[in-house]
C-alpha cells in the first residue's frame, strides 16, 4: 500500500491499544510501545501531519490527586472526541505511577461514555445532578479501599422548652389513599441537614421554617442511628437542645397541620414518642408518673447532661465544631425508678 492511499484512508487514524498506539510512518504501519509526549510528540518528530491527532490520543486524561493516592478526571468537552482512546494509556501510567484508584466524572450529555469506561474495568460510584462518577480499582489483586458513596442521611430536631415549661411540637400532614390527612402524632420540629449546614445552623432553621418560632442553640442532647432507609440508606437524627428568643407560633402550612406548645407533663402523661419521652426520662428525670406540681417544683425543667459545642482545629484547616459531654446538674430519682450515673 502506498503512502498517498494510507493518507486517504486513514490520515487522522489513531488507535490505542492497551498502552500501544498504532501509526503510520513512511515505512508503513507500525507500533510504538509506552508511547508518551516526552517522546513522541515534541515538535519536528516524524509524525507528518498525524502529529495533531496521534500526540492528542497519546497523552494521558488529565487528572487532580485525591487523598490516599487516587485521582479525579473530570471530564470536560475538549476531552470527549479523545477519550475512548486515551483512556487505556491513561490507566497504563497511573498503575506504572502507583495510584490506587481512579474516579471519572462524566457530564450527563455524554453518559453513553460509562459503557466505554466500563470495558476498561470501571464501575458507577454515584450520580448527582449533571454528572456520573464511575471508580476504577487500580490494582485488582488487592481488596479495593475505595469507600462507598454517602451511606447516611442526617438530620436535626428542636427541643425547645419555653419559661412556663412547655415543649414546642407539631404535628405533619400525611398522605393517604384517600387523600392529605393530619398525622395522629405529635413530634419535634426538624428534618434534614442541608450540604454544608452545622446542627447549630441546622436545628434553628427547621424550627423556624415549620413553627415560625426564633431560637438560638444551646447543646446536643441525643440522636439514633437506624438502618434501611429508602436505597438502603441509614439515618443519624440528632436532637438539639434550643432555647426560645420568640413564641408566637406560625405553622409552614405546606408540611405542618398544627404546632402548639404543649406542657411538659401532658406530653409525658398523653404520647408515645419513642424519642422525645425518653429524653425526657433519661436527661430531665421526668416519667409517665410525673405531675404538674412536680413540674412547677421545679420552676424551669433542665437537662442533666449534655453535649457542648467547642471546635478543633487541624494545622492548616478552618476549625469545625466539636461536641463534648457535660454534666450540668444532679440526676432526679423517683422512687424505684432511679436514671443512670
Amino acid at each position: 500500500m502506498s503512502m498517498s492511499r494510507i493518507c486517504r484512508v486513514g490520515a487522522s487514524l489513531s488507535v490505542l491499544a492497551g498502552a500501544q498506539a498504532w501509526v503510520f510512518s513512511r515505512g508503513g504501519l507500525g507500533v510504538l510501545g509506552g508511547l508518551s509526549s516526552s517522546r513522541s510528540c515534541q515538535p519536528g518528530s516524524s509524525l507528518g501531519g498525524l502529529g495533531s491527532s496521534l500526540c492528542t490520543s497519546a497523552l494521558p486524561l488529565p487528572g487532580k490527586p485525591l487523598p490516599y493516592r487516587g485521582v479525579l478526571v473530570a471530564l470536560t468537552e475538549a476531552e470527549v472526541p479523545s477519550f475512548a482512546s486515551r483512556l487505556a494509556a491513561s490507566i497504563s501510567r497511573w498503575k506504572s505511577q502507583g495510584l490506587n484508584a481512579c474516579m471519572l466524572s462524566i457530564p450527563i450529555e455524554h453518559a453513553g461514555l460509562a459503557s466505554v469506561a466500563a470495558l476498561h474495568g470501571f464501575e458507577y460510584h454515584h450520580a448527582e445532578g449533571g454528572c456520573a462518577v464511575l471508580k476504577c480499582w487500580l490494582k485488582p489483586a488487592q481488596p479495593d479501599k475505595v469507600p462507598p458513596f454517602a451511606t447516611h442521611q442526617v438530620g436535626a430536631a428542636g427541643f425547645v422548652v419555653n419559661e412556663r415549661n412547655e415543649l414546642l411540637v407539631v404535628r405533619e400532614w400525611r398522605d393517604t389513599g384517600r387523600g392529605r390527612e393530619v398525622a395522629p402524632q405529635w413530634k419535634l420540629p426538624g428534618g434534614l441537614l442541608d450540604r454544608g449546614e452545622s446542627f447549630r445552623e441546622a436545628s434553628t432553621r427547621e424550627v423556624f421554617e415549620e413553627t415560625g418560632v426564633r431560637t438560638e442553640f444551646r447543646s446536643l442532647m441525643a440522636f439514633w442511628h437506624r438502618h434501611r432507609l429508602t436505597w438502603s440508606q441509614s439515618d443519624l437524627y440528632f436532637v438539639a437542645r434550643l432555647h426560645p428568643l420568640s413564641h408566637e407560633i406560625e405553622p409552614q402550612i405546606s408540611e405542618i397541620s398544627e404546632a402548639r406548645w404543649m406542657p411538659i407533663d401532658e406530653f409525658v402523661q398523653t404520647q408515645d414518642h419513642p424519642l422525645i419521652l425518653p429524653i425526657l426520662k433519661h436527661l430531665y428525670g421526668l416519667d409517665k408518673g410525673v405531675t404538674k406540681e412536680e413540674i412547677i417544683a421545679l420552676d424551669h425543667v433542665a437537662p442533666f447532661a449534655e453535649l457542648i459545642e467547642d471546635s478543633v482545629q487541624w494545622p492548616g484547616r478552618e476549625p469545625y465544631p466539636t461536641y463534648f459531654p457535660v454534666q450540668t446538674g444532679t440526676p432526679r430519682p423517683r422512687g424505684s425508678d432511679r436514671l443512670p450515673q
